[in-house]
């Protein structure tokens, strides 16, 4: 089973930030909150960001922008030397007082709320540290990944020294004792609303060998971070390559842990949302010889384009749904489930997999009928993702890709089926929603953990 454990992290500066326990700011106020607060509390919407994955330029600017001591400074900086700029950041902002370590080690409370009511956090987990190891029975991953983004984060890591953003983990219990093990009291407390509006809540408490022990007897199945996951295990094994460290003992260094909240997807509704494709490099004639024809495993249905969105979303089928966008037309594209499951069969992959929507569309329609394989997909420049169906739609109209596809959100039983199999899915299989502040608070690497 894998370790959890807390640890000393470091965050914004609640003498600097805190807002004393007489008021609450309107802006991060809970909805039943009467304006006081136990403790302190530090309104961070100014300073904290999303994760690197999801800033765009325009994002990254705003943020920028926005206060000068924004996180995107470390988690996304601009300028020719971005890694560099950050580690320096970060060594300025702890020594101003911008950010402060804690005097003993804590675990978290990280709770955020969701579209229905943006004011009431409604998702909670743990932030803590888990103890690295390959992914296997403990810890388990559920999608492919990709190069580019590795090697950007692990220079990230190399110059800073520090896990920036939590990595989100899932995993199933239904036992009373959750409820339990889940109601520590705290006092210091970060809160900040993100780009939607929703409001984001990190809590310090202190550590209770209850509650590590109930983290620590749970399989684990990484739901938003595989890049950065792989990417601590590559960090890991470079600190524990130096000579200075041969003969470590497990988790003795700082590099052998990696930030996590950990959520129990059997009692907290976390939503995943779908992640469309854009096609860059498809032959139009491979296209249209598919909508001719689209063989045995499939039959296309003509839909308006304004209307395929729902239409693809709405869709209750067994068998693969999806929604293919051209120039001037959309189809909805249903497979044939025992055709296109005797198809899937002949493919390497689970059970789980070979039943999942996206399995399909990369196996029997970008591979088989337009000429789009793995090799090609994982590349990089063959196919684009987005979660804005208009945005994939409108990047067709204009003549910038020639289709797109719209697709269902997998759901939570099947991220756990597959990771349960030992197999992955996809890339960009899952998105979970709303992503992880990135700000809340920071993992430092360069201590010793004895």
């Amino acid at each position: 089973m894998p370790l959890v454990r807390p640890f000393r992290g470091i965050g914004y500066s609640l003498q600097r930030y805190g807002i004393g326990t007489d008021s609450v700011p309107d802006r991060v106020r809970l909805a039943d909150e009467d304006g006081e607060h136990p403790g302190r509390l530090a309104d961070v919407t100014d300073l904290a960001c999303p994760p690197y994955d999801v800033i765009d330029a325009d994002q990254q600017r705003e943020l920028l922008a926005r206060d000068p001591h924004n996180a995107v400074r470390l988690e996304l900086s601009a300028g020719p030397d971005p890694h560099r700029a950050a580690a320096d950041t970060l060594s300025l902002w702890l020594r101003d007082g911008t950010l402060e370590q804690r005097a003993g080690a804590s675990v978290y409370y990280y709770n955020h709320a969701g579209p229905e009511q943006p004011d009431e956090p409604s998702v909670q987990g743990v932030l803590a540290r888990v103890l690295l190891e390959p992914w296997g029975s403990d810890v388990r991953p559920h999608e492919h990944t990709m190069p580019g983004p590795k090697q950007d984060r692990l220079e990230l890591l190399r110059a800073t020294e520090a896990q920036l953003s939590p990595i989100l983990a899932v995993y199933f219990d239904r036992s009373e004792r959750y409820r339990h093990v889940m109601s520590r009291s705290w006092t210091d407390e970060w809160r900040a609303r993100d780009g939607d509006g929703l409001l984001h809540q990190l809590a310090a408490v202190e550590p209770d060998e209850r509650l590590l022990g109930y983290l620590s007897r749970q399989r684990l199945f990484v739901a938003d971070g595989h890049h950065r996951y792989e990417t601590a295990l590559t960090y890991q094994a470079e600190m524990r390559s130096r000579p200075e460290n041969a003969g470590a003992e497990p988790g003795t260094l700082a590099a052998d842990w990696i930030m996590m909240v950990l959520v129990n997807a059997e009692l907290e509704e976390l939503e995943i949302r779908a992640t469309h494709r854009i096609l860059r490099l498809v032959e139009r004639g491979a296209l249209e010889a598919f909508v001719r024809d689209p063989g045995p495993l499939f039959r296309l249905e003509p839909v308006e384009v304004e209307a395929l969105v729902d239409v693809v979303a709405e869709a209750t089928d067994e068998g693969p749904v999806f929604g293919l966008v051209l120039p001037d037309r959309g189809y909805l594209v249903r497979g044939h489930p025992d055709a296109v499951g005797d198809r899937m069969r002949g493919e390497r992959l689970s059970t789980a997999v070979r039943s999942l929507d996206l399995a399909v569309l990369h196996a029997a329609v970008l591979g088989d009928r337009l000429g789009l394989d793995t090799t090609t997909v994982a590349a990089g420049k063959a196919v684009d993702y987005t979660r804005n169906p208009a945005a994939a739609v409108e990047e067709v109209s204009r003549g910038a890709a020639p289709a797109a596809v719209l697709v269902r959100p997998t759901r939570i039983d099947e991220l756990a089926a597959v990771a349960n199999a030992g197999d992955v899915m996809p890339q960009k299989s899952t998105y979970f929603y709303p992503k992880l502040l990135t700000g809340m608070v920071f993992n430092p690497l360069s201590e010793s953990e004895e």
